[in-house]
């Protein structure tokens, strides 16, 4: 068996900031659409997006190597 390499404490810091900056992102233009536009549904859907954003954009970065 291959041993793999054990992922830096830096890559895994990066891609929990990168998660939470999207589920945080997500969330304020899922508030200005909720604002400006007056769609209820758009603050958890813009979440929810960010979320599922986040997660892909983190297992992105550690698949990546």
């Amino acid at each position: 068996m291959n041993q793999q390499k054990p992922v830096s404490l830096a890559r895994l810091g990066g891609a929990g900031f990168a998660l939470i900056a999207n589920v945080i992102v997500g969330g304020l233009l899922g508030a200005a659409a909720y604002k400006y536009l007056h769609w209820d549904w758009a603050l958890p859907v813009g979440i929810l997006v960010g979320f599922v954003s986040g997660f892909y954009s983190m297992f992105r970065q550690l698949t990546v190597q």
